[in-house]
């Protein structure tokens, strides 16, 4: 295999507080590294300089600092924002792969609901344009799984992209768009605490505490798990929130945080049954907390974000053994839905939420561990060494696209 210098150049800061794009940068510099690769992790100021397993970390925030940071590089790993900003990369005959699997189109579709239609038209054409440039320069462009590059090679054929020559050289585009899903670490988390429950934590030893372990985003129904917990038979039941601000100050607090919070005490429940944890949680620290919980939640609106979106959280969730209760729609849904992994409600569904709960609190140990079992066989494939080889394929051929 021949070995490059890589860069991959992420958009959101690096360090102890990352949320999904940062890790993800990291994750994949790290397989990089790890296949014998040069890789240097670009990633704006105020990241930490040093990533362990990464050979080199490099602090932007121009276009003159990504200029240095990808000189002699054969090969740049770019999230597809970021390369829209700078579209000079495609001129450097570097191998371009972008990182598609965040469709931040479809996210600023749910976010900017509501707001006015001029502010909305604008968001919005920034969004597509942030998508579809690339698409133009791109060798190789990354999904997260099937739907995902359906949806890619809808963008790819608008952009011309799908040529004879291409199609001659790649029939099935298995080059051109490759599946690289959010992994998980090989080993179980260990906990060095238990930060949910006393003494240190909010709840009762013996509560059976569901986790929402990401960020209150707008395309999410946080509000759902809260209304739900209201209803259940089984007053041991309370819920966590994972609710701190973004790390990355232009995204900064999280939009649906007082939401929940004020529907949480319209209710009684705030502080009692509901709590809501007001710092991002370091990466390093997230298995404590993670392992603190006895059920994981991911909840949303029915939407086409969900359609193809990648619910990372349910990763964590997975790692740590947890069983999921989930919203379908989304590929992970189904996952869970199929393998057993937990609890899959139509999104809205207040009292079957509220059921899932019930269930999950009262299940009897051996289907409990039977649960945990099946939990483990399907993680089995999901972990960053598994996911992350088609990836360290392509970067050992360094053939640009037609």
């Amino acid at each position: 295999m021949a070995l490059a210098r890589i860069a991959v150049v992420c958009g959101d800061r690096v360090g102890s507080l990352m949320a999904g794009p940062a890790i993800r940068a990291v994750e994949l510099a790290k397989a990089l590294s790890g296949a014998g690769h040069r890789v240097v992790l670009a990633a704006p100021e105020g990241s930490d300089p040093s990533t362990p397993g990464v050979s080199e970390t490099f602090a932007w925030s121009t276009s003159e600092d990504l200029r240095e940071a990808v000189v002699g590089s054969e090969i740049v790993v770019i999230f597809a924002p970021v390369l829209a900003n700078n579209m000079w990369l495609a001129s450097t005959g570097c191998l371009l792969v972008v990182d598609a699997y965040d469709p931040g189109l479809l996210e600023t579709l749910e976010s900017r609901r509501g707001q006015p239609v001029n502010a909305q038209r604008d968001w919005i054409a920034d969004a597509d344009s942030q998508m579809l440039a690339p698409m133009t320069v791109a060798d190789v462009v990354i999904v997260a799984n099937e739907r995902q590059r359906h949806f890619v090679l809808g963008l790819l054929a608008g952009a011309g992209r799908l040529g004879s020559r291409t199609l001659a050289e790649d029939p099935q585009l298995n080059r051109l768009v490759i599946t690289v899903p959010f992994g998980m670490p090989v080993e179980p988390p260990e906990s060095s605490s238990s930060p949910l429950r006393h003494p240190s934590g909010p709840f009762d030893g013996d509560a059976f505490v569901a986790l929402w372990g990401g960020g209150l985003y707008s395309w999410l129904d946080p509000v759902a798990l809260v209304e739900a917990v209201a209803l259940t038979s089984d007053k041991r039941v309370v819920a966590a929130f994972l609710a701190g601000p973004h790390p990355t100050p232009a995204v900064g607090e999280m939009p649906l945080v007082d939401v929940a919070k004020r529907r949480a005490r319209e209710l009684g429940l705030l502080d009692s049954r509901i709590h809501f944890v007001e710092q991002w949680v370091p990466y390093a620290e997230r298995g404590n907390w993670l392992q603190s919980a006895d059920v994981g939640v991911s909840l949303h609106h029915r939407h086409v974000e969900t359609e193809l979106s990648y619910r990372t959280r349910m990763l964590d969730y997975l790692w740590a053994g947890l069983p999921v209760i989930c919203t379908s729609g989304d590929v992970i849904a189904t996952d869970v839905a199929e393998s057993d992994l937990g609890w899959v409600v139509e999104p809205g569904d207040i009292e079957g939420i509220a059921a899932a709960l019930d269930a999950a609190s009262s299940e009897t140990p051996a289907s409990a561990d039977g649960r945990r079992a099946r939990i483990g066989r399907a993680s089995q494939d999901r972990t960053w060494a598994v996911v992350t080889k088609p990836l360290i394929e392509v970067c050992a051929d360094t053939r640009l696209a037609p």
